[in-house]
C-alpha cells in the first residue's frame, strides 16, 4: 500500500515486530498509522519494538467493520506487548461512525477500504499519533512506582508526582478503589496533578477526598486527547461520587478537555478543564483550567493524563490570577497604569464581579496611535477598563444568552452577548461592549470573588475603519456591496484618522431592512444609472463630524450628511430613525453598536428612501441640457457670428 511504507520499514527493523506482520496465522488486529503520521510527527519514526508492538491487538477487533452502534462507546483490547488499548466509537450522524484506537483516528486517507481484512486479520489505518507506549499496571502503581529503570525508555516519567503518593496514601480507600482499581471494576479516565501544582494551592487542608475524586471520570468513560477534541471538545463527562463502597457519576462536577491555539505560531495547548454550575461543599461555580502536560498514558485501568494545576479547588482572587498568567502581563501593565482605581476590584474585599480580561494578543491588535492614545488619556482608560467589569455577579456561559444584557461598573454602557454554534457542539460565546465584538476564548475562570472570561479583544477600543467593518459584518454586506460603486466609501476609510470632521455616526441598513425595500426602487438604484441617488441616500443616514456610542443618543433633531433633517426619538427602551419628509421609520437595534476609528455604526432595521430619490440627483442634468438647447439656438439666429467655432468652444466649456 503506498501510503504504509513508513510503517512498514518501521516493523521491518524488529524482529518480533516482523514476524507477526508476516505470519498469516495469528489472529491479530493491527493499527497501522499512514505515512502523514511520520511526516508531520518525525520523532514516530524513532519507535522502539516495544512502541511498535503497542499497536497490535491479539485478537480480532471485528466489531469496527460492522458499521453498528455499539453497547459501550468504549472497546478494551490487549496489545501484543501486554498492554491495553481503547478503542472508541462516536456517531456523526445516525449510521455514521467515526473510530478511535487510543489517540489515533481511524481515516479512509486515500480509499474508502479503511479496514483491510486478509483471512483472520485485520488491518486498520490511522491518521494521527496513537498515544504514548502503555504503562504495565493501574494507575495507583503508576503513581507509587519507585522504579525508574522502568521508566527508561519511555517518554514519560512519575518523578513529579510525589506530592499525590503521599495525599493518597492517607485516603487507602479512594486509592485502593479508585486509582487501583482493576479492570473487572471498570476504566476511568485520570487527570493527576504535579508536585507544582499542589504547590499554587494556598490553603492544603482544603486537599481532600472530594478533591482527589474531581480529578477522576465516572466508570468506563475513557477518553484520550484526540478523541475528546474531535467534536469540538464538548464531551462534558461527570466526575465520580465515591462512599459506602457505592461508585456513582457526580453530574455537580464535571470535566472536559480543552485546547486554545496560539495564533502567531499555530501550536495549540490542551487544557483539562472542570466546570461547576452550582457550589456545593466547599468547590466554587465556574472552571478551572489545568494544562496537561503528558497526555495519552494508558494504563491497566484506563488513561492518564499529568495536569499542572489542581482540579475543582480555587483559592486566588481575580488579581492574583491575573498577576499568575503570563497571557495578561499587558492587561496588567494597563491596570497599574491607573493605580487602584480598577484593582480594588479584584481583590477579596472587593466583592464579587465577573471580569472580561483582554489577553495580550487583543492589545496587539489595537492600532499605533490608538493605544498611544488610551496610554495618555487616563480618563479613558479607566472608563475602557471599568466596561470589562460586571459588579456583584458569577455570570458563567450557562445563564448566557443572546437576550443576555448586563451593566458594567460605569453605569453607562451595557455588555450583550451571542450563543454562537458553528460547527454543531462547538459552542462560542461573544460579548458586545462599546461597540467591539469579541470572543471568549476561555471562560468561567474561578476565584474566590468571581469568574473571569478571557478575551481576544479590548472591548470599546476600536482597531477598524468603519469601511473595513462594513466588508467584514456579514449582516451588512448589502450595504457594502451598494457602497463599494460609491464615492462615499473613501471617506468612510480616511487615511487620517482622530480628526473631528472626519469623524462619523453611521446608522447602516441592515440585510433585512434592504429586503423591505421595494425589488423595482432596489434594482433601480443599482442599475448603474443612478449611483449619485444611492449616495444622496446613504448620506441620509449619516452625521458628519460628530462619533455618538448608543448612550450618547438623545432625542433631538440632526442635520445628516445631506443636508436633509432626522429626528431621533426614543419609543420604550429602543431609538428609532424618524424621516419627516420621507415619513419613515427605522429602528436602531440593540446591540448592534459598531465602534471605527473614525466614528461609530448602529444597525437600523429599515432604509430611509423613497421614490422620488431616483430624482435627486438625475434633475441637475436637466437645466444644463435645458441652458445648451437655448444658447445653441440663440448662436444660430444671431447673424454675424461664426457659430460652428462657438459652438465648440461652449461645447468644451460644457465638459
Amino acid at each position: 500500500m503506498p501510503d504504509l511504507q513508513q510503517w512498514r520499514a518501521l516493523c521491518g527493523r524488529y524482529t518480533v515486530a516482523k514476524a507477526y506482520m508476516e505470519d498469516s496465522l495469528a489472529k491479530i488486529t493491527v493499527f497501522a498509522p499512514v505515512d502523514d503520521v511520520f511526516t508531520y510527527n518525525p520523532d514516530y519514526r524513532a519507535l522502539d519494538q516495544k512502541e511498535t508492538l503497542s499497536h497490535v491487538v491479539d485478537t480480532q477487533v471485528v466489531e469496527i467493520s460492522q458499521g453498528k452502534k455499539w453497547d459501550k462507546t468504549t472497546l478494551v483490547r490487549s496489545t501484543i506487548n501486554s498492554g491495553y488499548i481503547y478503542v472508541t466509537q462516536f456517531e456523526n450522524n445516525p449510521g455514521n461512525f467515526s473510530y478511535f484506537a487510543n489517540a489515533g483516528m481511524l481515516c479512509n486517507h486515500f480509499s474508502n477500504q479503511w479496514g483491510i481484512i486478509s483471512g483472520d486479520q485485520y488491518l486498520y489505518k490511522i491518521c494521527t499519533p496513537i498515544g504514548h507506549r502503555p504503562y504495565p499496571g493501574t494507575a495507583l502503581s503508576f503513581i507509587r512506582d519507585d522504579d525508574n529503570v522502568i521508566f527508561e525508555e519511555r517518554q514519560y516519567n512519575n518523578r513529579d508526582l510525589s506530592e499525590l503518593r503521599d495525599i493518597l496514601n492517607r485516603v487507602p480507600d479512594i486509592a485502593l478503589v479508585i486509582f487501583g482499581s482493576s479492570a473487572w471494576n471498570g476504566f476511568h479516565t485520570f487527570f493527576l496533578p504535579t508536585n507544582n501544582a499542589f504547590a499554587k494551592v494556598i490553603d492544603r487542608n482544603r486537599i481532600d477526598r472530594e478533591v482527589l475524586l474531581a480529578h477522576v471520570t465516572g466508570m468506563n468513560r475513557v477518553l484520550f486527547t484526540w478523541p475528546w477534541m474531535y467534536d469540538g471538545g464538548m464531551h462534558y463527562y461527570p466526575s465520580i461520587w465515591f462512599s459506602s463502597n457505592i461508585i456513582e457519576d457526580n453530574f455537580k462536577l464535571r470535566l472536559v478537555m480543552r485546547n486554545i491555539t496560539d495564533r502567531r505560531t499555530g501550536k495549540y495547548d490542551l487544557y483539562a478543564v472542570s466546570e461547576v454550575y452550582e457550589r456545593y461543599s466547599h468547590f466554587l461555580r465556574g472552571s478551572v483550567w489545568a494544562k496537561i502536560l503528558v497526555p495519552n498514558i494508558p494504563v491497566q485501568n484506563g488513561v492518564v493524563h499529568i495536569i499542572d494545576t489542581v482540579l475543582g479547588i480555587v483559592s486566588e482572587t481575580i488579581d492574583m490570577q491575573l498577576m499568575a498568567n503570563p497571557k495578561t502581563t499587558t492587561l496588567m501593565r494597563y491596570i497599574n497604569t491607573i493605580g487602584q482605581i480598577v484593582r480594588n476590584y479584584f481583590s477579596a474585599s472587593g466583592g464579587l464581579v465577573t471580569f472580561f480580561a483582554p489577553w495580550n494578543e487583543a492589545f496587539e491588535r489595537i492600532p499605533e496611535q490608538i493605544e498611544r492614545r488610551l496610554l495618555r488619556d487616563r480618563i479613558w482608560l479607566e472608563q475602557i477598563l471599568k466596561l470589562h467589569i460586571v459588579p456583584a455577579k458569577e455570570l458563567t456561559s450557562d445563564e448566557i444568552t443572546n437576550e443576555t444584557i448586563i451593566n458594567t461598573v460605569d453605569n453607562m454602557r451595557q455588555l450583550y452577548f451571542i450563543r454562537g454554534e458553528w460547527p454543531i457542539n462547538n459552542i462560542t460565546y461573544y460579548v458586545i461592549g462599546g461597540g467591539i465584538k469579541t470572543a471568549i476564548m476561555m471562560e468561567n475562570v474561578a476565584c474566590t470573588n468571581g469568574i473571569i472570561h478571557y478575551i481576544e479583544r479590548v472591548l470599546g477600543v476600536p482597531y477598524q475603519s468603519l469601511w473595513e467593518i462594513l466588508r467584514n459584518e456579514t449582516k451588512l454586506q448589502r450595504s457594502y456591496e451598494m457602497l463599494n460603486n460609491l464615492q462615499l466609501r473613501y471617506a468612510l476609510d480616511p487615511w487620517q484618522v482622530l480628526t473631528p470632521e472626519q469623524n462619523f455616526t453611521f446608522f447602516v441598513p441592515t440585510n433585512e431592512a434592504w429586503d423591505k425595500v421595494s425589488p423595482a426602487l432596489r434594482s433601480r438604484m443599482n442599475d448603474g444609472h443612478h449611483w449619485l441617488a444611492l449616495q444622496y441616500v446613504y448620506k441620509r443616514h449619516i452625521l458628519q463630524g460628530q462619533a455618538l456610542m448608543y448612550t450618547d443618543l438623545r432625542e433631538r433633531t440632526y442635520v445628516m450628511m445631506n443636508d436633509e433633517k432626522v429626528v431621533i426619538r426614543r419609543r420604550g427602551r429602543y431609538f428609532e430613525l424618524f424621516w419627516p419628509r420621507g415619513n419613515r421609520v427605522a429602528r436602531v437595534i440593540e446591540g448592534g453598536e459598531i465602534a471605527g476609528i473614525n466614528g461609530y455604526m448602529h444597525m437600523i432595521d429599515n432604509v430611509l428612501i423613497y421614490e422620488p430619490d431616483l430624482r435627486a440627483y438625475g434633475c441637475r442634468a436637466q437645466p444644463n441640457g435645458l441652458i445648451l438647447l437655448i444658447t445653441l439656438l440663440f448662436l444660430l439666429l444671431k447673424p454675424g457670428i461664426g457659430w460652428p467655432i462657438n459652438i465648440f468652444h461652449f461645447a468644451l466649456i460644457q465638459r
